[in-house]
C-alpha cells in the first residue's frame, strides 16, 4: 500500500437473491473479506511464515468472530504461497470459575487460561485446523508466561513482556472483532496487539496498578506452612528475613498465593487501574509489539459485525447494540480502529429488550454508543495514547471496495 493512512472498507449491505451471480455474490461478507485481503496483503511473499492473530471467544460467548471469516483469511494467505498459523495467548488468571445455575445445572467459565482448556474452546468455536485450514498455536506457551521482554519509552511502561513465540514468524496479520469493552470503550486492532500479543504479566499490569505484595506487618511464617510458596506456579515467592517476598519480575498475578494464604491480609492485592491508566498501559504494550516485530510486517483486518456491548473475553457480552458496520482493512492499527469507531458513532443504535419486556429507544446517529451505554468511559483515550506513542494516525482515507 502506498499510504499507511488508507483504510479499505467493505460496507455491510448484502443483496438478497436466489441466483448465484457475481452481481449479488460480490456483496457476500465472505467474498468481501477476500476483496479486503487482496488490498492489504501486499507485504506477504511466498514462503513467509504468517502468524494470524485471532481471539477464539470465551466459553458461552456466542458473539465471537465466527470461523468462516478466519477460513477466508487462511485461504488468502495460502494463495500467496505463505504458511499460515493461527496464534493466540492465554487469558489472565489461573483457574476456572464454576457457577451454579440450579441444583442439576452448573457452568464453568474462564477456559482460556491454559493451553488445554483454551484449545478445547477454540475447537468448539470452529478454530480448528480441520475447519479453518491452519493450526492454532499459543505464542505465550502452555501457561501464558513465555515471554520476550521489550524495552520501550511508553506513557507508563518502560518494558513489556511480549509473547515469546510471536518472533518465530515473518509476518503478522491481526484479525479483530470490533465490539464494545467495559474499560477501553471498544476493542479492535490496538487491543488485539496490546492485550492479545502479550503474556499474563502485562495482561495483569494493564488491569492492576502493581503485582501482589507481602504485608510485612501481617506475614508470620511461624503461623503457616508457607502455602504461598507451594501454591505459586512460577516460584516467585521465597523467604527473606523471616518474611515471605514476592519477586515482581516473576509474578504474573494469578492470585494463588492470596487465595491460599491462611493469614488474613498477609498478602496485599493491587488496586484496579482506572480507565485511562488501563488504556495507556495496553497502548504501551501495543507499542512494544509493533516496535519489536516491525510495523511494515503487520497488517490488520477488523470485522465490525455482530457488535455487542462487551468483549469476546466474557461469557455474556449482551445484545448487539449497533447494526453491522462492515469489514475494514489497513496497515495502520490506529487508522483502522478510528474508522470503525467513526462508523459506529455515525450509525443508528439498535433497540435493546429490557428484563421487563420493554424495548429501549435506539440511540441516535452521532452518539458514541459504547460510552453512552456503559457510562464512565473514555474510548478516545486509545487514540490519544496511540498518537502520543507514535504508532499510527487518526487521519485516514476511507476507500470503499
Amino acid at each position: 500500500m502506498s499510504d499507511n493512512t488508507i483504510v479499505y472498507w467493505a460496507p455491510p449491505n448484502e443483496i438478497a437473491a436466489l441466483n448465484n451471480t457475481s452481481k449479488n455474490m460480490v456483496t457476500n461478507k465472505l467474498v468481501k473479506t477476500r476483496l479486503i485481503l487482496d488490498k492489504i496483503l501486499d507485504n506477504i511473499k511466498s514462503g513467509d511464515k504468517v502468524a494470524i492473530k485471532v481471539h477464539v471467544g470465551e466459553a458461552l460467548n456466542t458473539h465471537y468472530l465466527r470461523h468462516d471469516y478466519v477460513h477466508e483469511v487462511v485461504k488468502a494467505v495460502k494463495f500467496l504461497g505463505a504458511i499460515p498459523t493461527l496464534v493466540e495467548t492465554q487469558g489472565g488468571g489461573n483457574h476456572l470459575e464454576k457457577i451454579e445455575i440450579h441444583d442439576n445445572y452448573s457452568i464453568c467459565i474462564g477456559h482460556r487460561k491454559n493451553a488445554s482448556e483454551h484449545q478445547a474452546i477454540a475447537k468448539l468455536h470452529g478454530y480448528d485446523v480441520t475447519i479453518v485450514g491452519a493450526p492454532l498455536k499459543f505464542i505465550d506457551g502452555e501457561k501464558g508466561i513465555e515471554r520476550k521482554i521489550i524495552e520501550i519509552n511508553g506513557i507508563t511502561l518502560k518494558s513489556v513482556s511480549v509473547a515469546k513465540y510471536l518472533y518465530n514468524y515473518d509476518k503478522l496479520l491481526v484479525i479483530s472483532h470490533f465490539k464494545g469493552h467495559p474499560q477501553a470503550g471498544f476493542g479492535g486492532a490496538l487491543k488485539q496487539l496490546g492485550i492479545g500479543c502479550v503474556t499474563k504479566h502485562n495482561k495483569h499490569l494493564a488491569h492492576a496498578d502493581d503485582m501482589l505484595k507481602i504485608n510485612e506487618r501481617k506475614c508470620d511464617i511461624s503461623q503457616c506452612k508457607q502455602e504461598c510458596i507451594s501454591s505459586c506456579p512460577v516460584k516467585a515467592i521465597k523467604i527473606e528475613n523471616e518474611k515471605a517476598f514476592i519477586d515482581a519480575e516473576l509474578c504474573y498475578g494469578c492470585f494463588m498465593c492470596f487465595l491460599n494464604c491462611p493469614i488474613k491480609r498477609a498478602i496485599k492485592k493491587p488496586k484496579r487501574n482506572e480507565i485511562n491508566e488501563f488504556t495507556d498501559r495496553f497502548i504501551d504494550s501495543a507499542t512494544a509489539v509493533i516496535s519489536s516485530f516491525g510495523a511494515k510486517n503487520i497488517r490488520y483486518i477488523n470485522f465490525a459485525l455482530d457488535i455487542p456491548l462487551m468483549c469476546d473475553c466474557v461469557p455474556n457480552p449482551g445484545m448487539v447494540v449497533v447494526p453491522d458496520l462492515g469489514i475494514f482493512g489497513s496497515s495502520d492499527p490506529v487508522a483502522i480502529d478510528k474508522a470503525c469507531f467513526d462508523a459506529e458513532t455515525k450509525a443508528p443504535g439498535l433497540p435493546i429488550l429490557k428484563q421487563d419486556g420493554q424495548w429501549t429507544k435506539p440511540l441516535e446517529k452521532g452518539v458514541e454508543k459504547f460510552k453512552a451505554m456503559l457510562g464512565m468511559l473514555n474510548p478516545i483515550r486509545q487514540f490519544e495514547a496511540a498518537l502520543q506513542n507514535k504508532i499510527g494516525s487518526t487521519d485516514y482515507e476511507l476507500i470503499q471496495i
